[in-house]
């Protein structure tokens, strides 16, 4: 049995942990911060949306890219000349290997037209090379997602990857509803566009002059 001396030491010894106890406790509540649910959310990785993202790339698209726009009816030559001279020059966006998107612009004449597409002439493109300007179901939105330099990794998987390109294509073919209300009518007209073309060679080689162009588009306009 224990003396009572031992038993008042051992009180003692048990009231002072059970005091320390509560002072850890006490020191730890005063140095939490805690969060109202709003706070709590906000301090929450933000869930990846994939129709904010195209957006966002959208908005710095329509600028970027007709900043960076070249000719072309300078481009297309150079790339059925020597693609990878080309895409030095013309600073493409290489988002695989083997693929190159180049920002153009241009200024030409409609010489085919459909709700579909355009088929534009434009000085400077050889005359065996068809240009042509998707207006609906052909139009890309990966073609622009690419372009602005969002890769893979930016998303958090191959179907968010995927849906941002979908979201894209949405707002282009909204560009194009806004720039140009009745397409099958401007055959013989000036359009002036500015977009983005993709050139797929694995192994590098030039493009050959009878394959068509298709400008992804990013801005259009309809002259006279």
């Amino acid at each position: 049995m224990l003396m009572p001396e031992a038993k008042k030491k051992s009180r003692r010894n048990l009231f002072i942990g059970l005091g320390l106890v509560v002072v850890l406790i006490i020191a730890m509540v005063l140095s939490t911060k805690f969060l109202t649910p709003e706070e709590l959310t906000a301090a929450l990785p933000k869930k990846f949306d994939p129709s904010e993202t195209a957006s966002d790339l959208w908005t710095k698209a329509q600028t970027e890219i007709p900043s960076n726009a070249e000719p072309l009816g300078q481009v297309a030559p150079a790339i059925q000349s020597d693609l990878k001279a080309a895409a030095t020059k013309y600073k493409a966006i290489s988002p695989a290997e083997g693929a190159y998107d180049f920002p153009v612009k241009l200024d030409g004449t409609v010489t085919e037209a459909s709700a579909d597409s355009l088929r534009v002439s434009v000085p400077g493109v050889p005359q065996e090379t068809a240009v042509i300007i998707p207006l609906t179901t052909a139009v890309n939105g990966t073609a622009v997602r690419d372009a602005m330099g969002f890769k893979f990794a930016d998303a958090p998987g191959q179907t968010e990857f995927q849906f941002v390109g979908d979201e894209l294509k949405k707002l282009m073919q909204a560009e194009v509803k806004s720039g140009i209300s009745d397409p099958a009518s401007l055959k013989g007209k000036k359009v002036s566009a500015t977009g983005v073309i993709v050139v797929l060679s694995p192994s590098g080689s030039p493009q050959p002059k009878a394959k068509p162009v298709n400008v992804q588009p990013v801005t259009i306009e309809a002259g006279a």
